[in-house]
C-alpha cells in the first residue's frame, strides 16, 4: 500500500487542538508511520491536493474551524485513493451517518487510531474492501 520509492506510509492527521494533534504525531511516528499534521482544513486540502501520490492515509477531525471539515476532506481523499477508509475523529455516534469510505474513531482514543491503521496498513490487497465509486452526474 506504500509506493515502491518509499519505506513507510504517510498519514495526514487534521486536528485543530495542538495537545491532541502532537499525541498523534507522536503516536504514529512511534508506530511506524511519516506524518504530516495541519491544525485546520484548508491546509489539509491544499496538502491533498498538491501532494496525494505521497498520502497514504487520512485521519482527521470531522467537525473543524472554517468552511473544510472532515467530510470534504475524505472526499477528496477518495478522490485518489477511492478504496482505502479515511478515519475520522468524531464523537458523535455515526450511526445515522455511516459510510462504508470512513472508519470512525472517538477522538479521545488515539491509541485506537494507530491500532486501525496497522491493521489496515497490513491487510494483503485482496482483504481490502473495494468501495464502489460513483461520480456525479
Amino acid at each position: 500500500m506504500v509506493s515502491t520509492s518509499r519505506s513507510k506510509a504517510t498519514v495526514l492527521v487534521v486536528e485543530d487542538d495542538a495537545l491532541t494533534r502532537e499525541l498523534l504525531v507522536q503516536l504514529l511516528q512511534a508506530g511506524g508511520f511519516d506524518v504530516i499534521a495541519v491544525p485546520a482544513g484548508d491546509q489539509a486540502l491544499l496538502a491533498l491536493c498538491h501532494h496525494s501520490e505521497e498520502i497514504d492515509w487520512l485521519v482527521s477531525k470531522v467537525g473543524l474551524p472554517g468552511l473544510i471539515c472532515g467530510w470534504i476532506l475524505a472526499d477528496e481523499y477518495h478522490e485518489h485513493h477511492p478504496n482505502r477508509p479515511a478515519l475520522l475523529l468524531s464523537s458523535l455516534d455515526p450511526a445515522g451517518r455511516a459510510s462504508a469510505r470512513a472508519v470512525f474513531i472517538p477522538p479521545a482514543a488515539p491509541m485506537r487510531v494507530l491500532e486501525v491503521l496497522q491493521s489496515l496498513q497490513n491487510l494483503e490487497p485482496s482483504q481490502v474492501l473495494q468501495f464502489p465509486t460513483t461520480k456525479a452526474a
